[in-house]
């Protein structure tokens, strides 16, 4: 069936159930609270998996005649939701005891929120977390529940015996959600309307015989399996599991031993992945408006030994992404010097046929730097994006972020404000670094408070089953039981803040145009009265991101120095790494910040990644890339983004010419990671009037890819009024 004509019917389907979809939010929340007055006096362990047993049995599962796999059960997710904080039923227990460790941290950082220091939803990342896939493909739940009873054999500890026997429990409970589908799925076989239908849910019926229980034994069974964990557990665990993993390294040795023995076919295997890519662009109504996904696929990098990872499956996915122009599922690119020119060409047309949901991740860099943090280089092989930009470890790391973000121009304003005895600009800067380092310290400090009682009140039993060190240690992952238990908090305002810090350094210091005292009180009113002031600062000075010389070696002083500021212990006995991710951040906290000394005006937004302010004059997008060559990217942890603004191209081929020399650019510069945009502004502005006549006018706003149209005011200005390199 041609993809086009399967996607109608799939679509139809899909938005007919979603439309009348009843989560059970409020029976499943009725049982839960009866269950909760019942284990006052039992460990969180006991009572996160009688939970398990309950949702397990409880949540009604569904089946559709137009996909082939089982995934779907009402567990009190919305329709737009991924999981997570999103679903009151899987979140149940972080809700019921919010008041002992969520709200109090919230309360404590109220106020550095209100002046715009920080922007924070939680003590801890119930989002942006990746499953060990490859643990579940490997052993299948049987395994699991089979290793597991063998350590609790040989275990004297109470506690971790305890730990070993919920997490037996948790996973023959999944066991059971599995086989109530195949249940279904037999139901349906038995009542079918014809040959085709019957045939189609007696294949739905098989593979649940088979998994998630046992490894899977075709690339189906493999997408199966991948899909129920993902969506089933990450309702019923309460957490967001962002990412489909590693999809080509994962599947590639079903799909070819399936290709071999001809159990399926490139067309046969395409049909399946266009299901995986339509389900969430239909969830999550694509084609109607926009909701945040929080889903990526990640393609390409390497295996654990390091072996390219380019081939036939990686193709087919972009293909069908190509095919079908989807934007929900996020596609994360892993590229390299050593990736061949045919992968990244295929990138380039994606982005040439206006589809601008690729983001790129430079191995050569993001390895390194992970490895610089103690990780192994085996393990560091294996990451993968789990959400918008940020990177996390498949099966060995959990990872805590996307949840905070420190503003770096708002606390240099603070630092202008309480420096005035610096007499040098070395002086100042000093103040400043030791600034934002204090201020790392007393988020670090008030998050671990509450990241300590994580286990306690919310514990993650079939999450940490399958992460590597939780089964070795006997400990969940909220305890700290995974190999790598890490958190970043995410500083903001690159551009911003090392503008700023120039022109500091420049008028008050070297030409002594105003003392510091002068300035700060000119940037307070905004620039008012200051114009020439302010234009000088804009068109004189160098600027962050243009390729100007003295400022690349300032910029990356600067990035070097503030690499230093984490390294503190957290609450799981892990480390802090340092890390610059925007999401949209950016925006809100520059909406919420007065003018800085950069030129920048005030209530506007904040520089994104580590590209140079839009306000900012650039000849070339290479300027750009070029100006990062001395800074060390190794140094962060995580993705640490480069967005390019082009203007949209009409002839593909020198586009795709244009857009491959840029990435060769970046690979070679050694930047941490890419993502472009090719806009049209009076499109932009043609499709504000009409959006009726541009539902399919796609944009990268910043983790994340959206039909134009569909986004707020707010965020359409933002783009609208980028500069284009």
């Amino acid at each position: 069936m041609e993809l086009s004509v399967y996607r109608k019917s799939m679509e139809q389907e899909l938005d007919s159930y979603y439309s009348t979809f009843d989560p059970c939010t409020e029976p499943l929340l009725q049982k839960l609270q009866q269950l909760a007055e019942e284990c006052t006096d039992v460990s969180s362990y006991e009572r996160k998996t009688r939970t398990y047993e309950l949702l397990t049995e409880e949540c009604p599962v569904h089946l559709f005649k137009e996909n082939d796999f089982f995934f779907e059960i009402s567990s009190g997710r919305p329709r737009h939701s991924w999981g997570g904080l999103q679903s009151p039923v899987g979140c149940f227990w972080n809700n019921r005891t919010a008041d002992q460790w969520i709200h109090p941290y919230l309360h404590e950082v109220q106020e550095d929120m209100d002046e715009a220091f920080l922007h924070t939803y939680n003590p801890v990342s119930i989002d942006h977390h990746c499953p060990g896939y490859d643990t579940l493909l490997r052993l299948g739940l049987n395994g699991i529940i089979q290793k597991t009873e063998e350590k609790l054999a040989a275990c004297n500890d109470l506690k971790k015996q305890e730990f070993y026997r919920c997490v037996i429990r948790a996973n023959k409970a999944l066991l059971r959600l599995a086989e109530r589908f195949k249940e279904e799925a037999c139901r349906l076989a038995a009542a079918a309307s014809s040959p085709e239908e019957k045939a189609h849910f007696e294949k739905i019926a098989a593979a649940a015989e088979n998994v998630p229980a046992n490894p899977p034994a075709t690339f189906y069974e493999g997408m199966c399996t991948v899909l129920f964990y993902r969506e089933c557990v990450g309702s019923i665990d309460g957490i967001g599991f962002s990412t489909f993993g590693q999809l080509d390294r994962m599947l590639l040795p079903l799909y070819e031993a399936d290709l071999a023995t001809g159990r399926t076919t490139p067309e046969e295997a395409q049909a399946l992945i266009a299901q995986l890519l339509l389900y969430t662009e239909v969830r999550f109504e694509a084609a109607t408006g926009y909701y945040e996904t929080s889903t990526t696929i990640e393609l390409g990098g390497c295996d654990r030994d390091g072996n390219i990872i380019y081939n036939p499956l990686t193709e087919l996915i972009l293909d069908t992404v190509l095919a079908l122009r989807t934007v929900n599922t996020k596609i994360n690119c892993r590229i390299s010097k050593a990736h061949p020119k045919a992968y990244l060409e295929k990138i380039s047309r994606l982005q040439m046929a206006e589809l601008p949901t690729v983001m790129m991740h430079n191995d050569d860099v993001l390895i390194p730097a992970r490895t610089r943090f103690g990780q192994s280089v085996e393990d560091a092989r294996m990451y993968v994006g789990g959400g918008c930009h940020e990177i996390v470890l498949q099966g060995t790391e959990v990872c805590t972020r996307a949840d905070t973000w420190i503003s770096l121009p708002r606390i240099l304003l603070q630092t202008m404000a309480t420096a005035a005895e610096c007499c040098t600009y070395e002086d100042f800067y000093r103040q400043f670094t030791a600034d934002v380092k204090a201020y790392h310290e007393k988020i670090t400090a008030i998050k671990n408070k509450s990241e300590k009682r994580w286990c306690e009140m919310s514990p993650l039993v079939l999450y940490s089953s399958t992460i590597d060190g939780c089964l070795e240690q006997g400990m969940d992952v909220t305890e700290g039981g995974a190999k790598y238990s890490t958190v970043t908090l995410s500083m903001l305002g690159t551009a911003t803040m090392i503008d700023s810090l120039y022109a500091i350094r420049q008028i008050v210091f070297e030409d002594k145009k105003l003392t510091l005292a002068d300035f700060l009180r000119i940037v307070k009113n905004n620039f008012a009265g200051e114009e020439v002031l302010r234009q000088y600062i804009l068109h004189r000075l160098p600027k962050h991101g243009t390729n100007a010389e003295e400022l690349n070696g300032f910029s990356a002083r600067v990035l070097d120095d503030l690499s230093t500021v984490s390294g503190q212990k957290n609450g799981r006995g892990g480390l802090y790494m340092p890390a610059f991710y925007p999401h949209d951040i950016y925006r809100p906290l520059g909406l919420k910040t007065g003018a800085t000394p950069d030129g920048r005006a005030a209530n506007t937004p904040l520089a994104r990644g580590v590209s140079p302010s839009e306000f900012i004059a650039c000849d070339s997008p290479l300027d750009v890339i070029h100006s990062m060559k001395d800074i060390d990217f190794t140094k962060y942890a995580d993705s640490f983004i480069t967005e390019i603004t082009l203007p949209r191209m009409e002839d593909t081929e020198k586009g795709v010419q244009i857009l491959l020399s840029i990435i060769d650019a970046f690979l070679h510069a050694e930047g941490s990671s890419l993502q472009f945009n090719l806009i049209d502004r009076n499109l932009l502005l043609e499709a504000r009037q009409n959006p009726e006549q541009h539902h399919g006018l796609f944009v990268r706003v910043c983790g994340y890819s959206a039909a134009f149209v569909f986004l707020n005011e707010e965020t359409q200005n933002e783009i609208i009024n980028r500069a284009i390199r």
